[in-house]
C-alpha cells in the first residue's frame, strides 16, 4: 500500500508520531511525507522553525524509530503530490484535517485519478484533554509529551462566589493543576429561563467567559432553569453546565432535578422569578447566593455549591475520558 500524510512538523510530539506510526503499519510499498514550505508554514503561524530545521528533525525521528520506506516533499499547497500522484491508495488524517483530505480527493477526481481513503488518526491529547500542537509547546503551556507546564485556567462566565468555588471543586478532582477564576458576564437568558433557554444561556456564558481572557483554556457556563417533566406533569429545576475549549468544542452536563413547592411554581406562573418566589417563601435575601432554593427545601441536605459541582463534574465527563468519546478509523473515498 502507498500512503501519504502532511504537516508543519514544527516541534515534533507525541501527535506526530502517532500519524507516522499508522502511516508506516500501512504503508508497506511507501510513505510520502509532506512539510510545508517556509512561506506555506508563515501563512497560519507567527512563529515556526524553518523548513531546513523542521526537515532536519523529522529525518532524525525517522531513522531513530526505522521508518525507512519514506519520501520527503516540500508542500507549497496543502495536497502536493497527494493530488497528482495517481498510484496512492490512503492519506492519513488527524480529526481536524478530514476535511482537508476530502478536498485533495475532489482535487484528484478533477485530474482523472482515484480519490484515496482517508485513514484517521484521533488526536493526541494533553493531560489537561486539549490537543498536543507546536503552539502550545512553544508557548510553554505543556510539554512535547503533553504533561501541563502551567495551571489550568478555568474563566466561570459568572460573578456568583458558589459557582466558582463549584467549578473549583470539580476541576480539581479530575486536573492536578488548576486555577479558576470569574469572569463577568452579561447573561442571554431571561430573569426565569425555561427549557432550551437555558442550556443556550449556559454555553454562552462558556463563550464569552473563554473571549475574555486569551490565556483562557477553558470557559465555563452555568445556568439553572425549569424543565417540564411530562410524567410527573410538573416543572423541575434543572442546572446546566456548558464548557468551552479554545477549539470552541462544547460538553453539557447536569446536575439532579427537584420539583419546587406548588406556590413558588405558582409564582413564576404570574411572572415572578423561582429566586424571588423562593426568597417570599424562605424568608431569605438573595437564597441563590446563599445556600440556595435547594439548601432550604432539604434542611441542608443538599446544597447548592454540591449541586451546581455535580453539574460540572458531568460536564467534564467526556473530557475525563476522551478516548471513549472520539470517533476514528477510516472513510471511504
Amino acid at each position: 500500500m502507498k500512503v501519504c500524510l502532511g504537516g508543519t512538523f514544527d516541534i515534533l510530539h507525541a501527535g506526530h508520531e502517532a500519524l507516522l506510526a499508522k502511516a508506516f503499519a500501512l504503508g508497506d510499498e511507501e510513505v510520502i511525507i509532506g512539510i510545508t514550505s517556509d512561506r506555506m508554514a508563515r501563512r497560519t503561524r507567527k512563529a515556526v522553525n524553518p523548513l531546513a530545521v523542521r526537515r532536519r528533525n523529522l529525518t532524525a525521528l525517522l531513522r531513530r524509530r526505522g521508518w525507512r520506506r519514506s519520501r520527503l516533499s516540500v508542500l507549497e499547497d496543502i495536497a502536493g503530490p497527494a493530488a497528482y500522484e495517481a498510484d496512492l491508495d490512503a492519506i492519513i488524517v488527524s480529526a481536524e484535517r478530514v476535511e482537508a483530505a476530502h478536498e485533495i480527493n475532489r482535487e484528484r477526481r478533477r485530474r482523472g485519478n482515484r480519490a484515496m481513503e482517508v485513514v484517521v488518526v484521533p488526536m493526541r491529547l494533553a493531560e489537561d484533554s486539549l490537543p498536543i500542537s507546536a503552539r502550545r509547546i512553544r508557548a510553554r503551556v505543556i510539554d512535547r509529551d503533553g504533561r501541563r507546564v502551567r495551571p489550568i485556567l478555568v474563566l466561570v462566565g459568572s460573578s456568583n462566589r458558589l459557582k466558582v468555588s463549584a467549578t473549583r471543586s470539580a476541576f480539581t478532582s479530575v486536573f492536578a493543576k488548576v486555577r479558576v477564576e470569574s469572569v463577568r458576564v452579561d447573561p442571554e437568558v431571561s430573569q426565569q429561563p425555561f427549557e432550551e433557554e437555558t442550556i443556550a444561556g449556559a454555553v454562552a456564558r462558556a463563550r464569552k467567559a473563554l473571549r475574555a481572557i486569551k490565556s483562557g483554556d477553558y470557559g465555563v457556563g452555568i445556568e439553572a432553569g425549569l424543565f417540564w417533566n411530562e410524567a410527573e406533569r410538573d416543572y423541575f429545576d434543572v442546572q446546566y453546565c456548558a464548557i468551552v475549549d479554545r477549539r470552541d468544542v462544547v460538553t453539557l452536563g447536569h446536575g439532579p432535578g427537584f420539583r419546587y413547592p406548588p406556590s413558588v411554581i405558582a409564582a413564576v406562573k404570574d411572572g415572578k422569578t423561582v429566586g424571588k418566589a423562593m426568597e417570599a417563601l424562605a424568608g431569605v435575601r438573595e437564597i441563590g447566593r446563599k445556600q440556595g432554593a435547594i439548601g432550604w427545601l432539604s434542611r441542608g441536605a443538599m446544597d447548592r455549591t454540591r449541586l451546581t459541582e455535580a453539574a460540572v463534574l458531568m460536564a467534564l465527563v467526556p473530557r475525563i475520558r476522551p478516548d471513549a468519546y472520539v470517533g476514528g478509523g477510516s472513510t471511504g473515498p
